[in-house]
C-alpha cells in the first residue's frame, strides 16, 4: 500500500491533508441527524479533496512553458493554504451540529481562577482608539505572518526544510481544528456574562472596523477559541525563524508578543486558550518533528519532489 501511494506521488503532507479530511468527513456523518445543510458540506470537502489530487498530479507533470512551470512548482509547495481555507469554510455547517455544547463558561471560569480577574475586562483600563487600531492590526497580521518564513525557505530553495515546516504547521492547525469540535467556544467577545462586564467599546480611528469586518466575513465558524491558533502558529513561526533565520527571529519577537496581547485586548481568546496553544505547539515540535524525521529517513510516505 505504501509503495502504491508513493508511486502515485503521495507526499507526507498529502497524507496528513487526506487524513484530516477523513476526520472532518466523519464529524459530518455524525452531525447528519441534526444538520440542516444536508450535503452542502460535502461539496466543500470535495473541493478540498480535489486540491490534494491536483497537487499529486502536479508532481507527476512538467511544463515546457516557464511561467506555467513556475506556477506548478509554487502550487505544489503552497496548495495546503488553499486546502486549509476551503476546509475551514465548511466548519460552520458541521461543528454546531456535531457538538452543541458551549465551553465558554468553563474557560472563563478557569481564567478567573488562575488570574483572579477576567483578562479582557482588566485590560480595558489601557484601551484607547490608537491602541485599538494597533491591536487589531497585530491580530490581523497573524494571518500572513506564518508565510514569511515559508516564502523565505522557498526563495532560498531549501525545500526539505520547507516541507518539514509546512507539515508541522499543518499538524498544529489540524490539531486545533479538532479541538474546536471537541471543546467549542466562541471567546470573550460573544460570552454574555463577560459582554456585560466589558463596558468599553473597542473603536479605533481607521483600522479596527475594516479589520473586524474582514475577519467576520472570512470566519463563518465562530466556535474557534480553544485552543488559540493565534498563539500556536505565531509561536511556531517564531521557532522556525529561530531555526532558519536568526535575524528574522529577533525582528519578530516583539510582533509575536504584540499578537499575544492583541488576542486578549480584542476579546478573541481566554488566557487558557493561549496556554493550550503553547502546550500544543511544544508537543507538535517535539513529537511530530521527530516522527517526521523518522518517516522521512525511512521514506515512509515521503515522495521526493524533483528538484525545483
Amino acid at each position: 500500500m505504501v509503495r502504491f501511494l508513493k508511486s502515485r506521488g503521495i507526499s507526507m503532507i498529502d497524507m496528513l491533508n487526506l487524513s484530516m479530511l477523513f476526520v472532518i468527513f466523519i464529524f459530518f456523518l455524525y452531525s447528519i441527524p441534526d444538520n440542516p445543510y444536508f450535503f452542502k458540506p460535502l461539496l466543500v470537502l470535495a473541493s478540498a479533496w480535489t486540491a490534494v489530487w491536483v497537487a499529486v498530479l502536479g508532481r507527476r507533470t512538467t511544463f515546457e512553458n516557464k511561467v506555467t512551470e513556475k506556477i506548478r512548482k509554487f502550487f505544489i509547495n503552497f496548495y495546503p493554504i488553499i486546502f486549509m481555507f476551503i476546509m475551514f469554510e465548511s466548519f460552520f455547517m458541521i461543528l454546531p451540529y456535531f457538538n452543541p455544547k458551549d465551553y465558554d463558561a468553563e474557560l472563563a471560569n478557569l481564567d478567573y481562577r488562575l488570574l483572579g480577574v477576567h483578562p479582557t475586562v482588566w485590560i480595558e483600563q489601557f484601551a484607547s482608539p490608537l491602541l485599538t487600531d494597533l491591536m487589531y492590526s497585530l491580530y490581523f497580521f497573524y494571518f500572513p505572518f506564518q508565510f514569511i518564513i515559508l516564502f523565505y525557505l522557498y526563495n532560498k530553495k531549501r525545500f526539505a526544510e520547507l516541507d518539514k515546516s509546512v507539515f508541522i504547521l499543518l499538524f498544529i492547525n489540524y490539531g486545533a481544528y479538532i479541538g474546536y469540535f471537541i471543546f467549542p467556544a466562541m471567546g470573550p467577545r460573544f460570552y454574555e456574562p463577560l459582554m456585560h462586564l466589558q463596558t468599553k467599546t473597542l473603536n479605533g480611528y481607521i483600522l479596527a472596523e475594516p479589520i473586524k469586518a474582514i475577519i467576520a466575513f472570512f470566519e463563518p465558524n465562530k466556535f474557534d477559541a480553544f485552543p488559540s491558533l493565534h498563539t500556536a502558529i505565531s509561536l511556531s513561526t517564531l521557532i522556525l525563524m529561530a531555526k532558519y533565520n536568526r535575524k528574522m527571529f529577533y525582528i519578530f519577537i516583539p510582533v509575536v508578543i504584540g499578537i499575544w496581547i492583541a488576542i486578549i485586548y480584542c476579546r478573541y481568546h481566554y488566557v487558557v486558550d493561549m496556554i493550550a496553544g503553547v502546550l500544543w505547539t511544544i508537543f507538535s515540535f517535539v513529537v511530530i518533528g521527530l516522527l517526521y524525521d523518522r518517516w522521512a529517513k525511512t521514506n515512509l510516505f515521503h515522495y521526493k519532489t524533483p528538484k525545483l
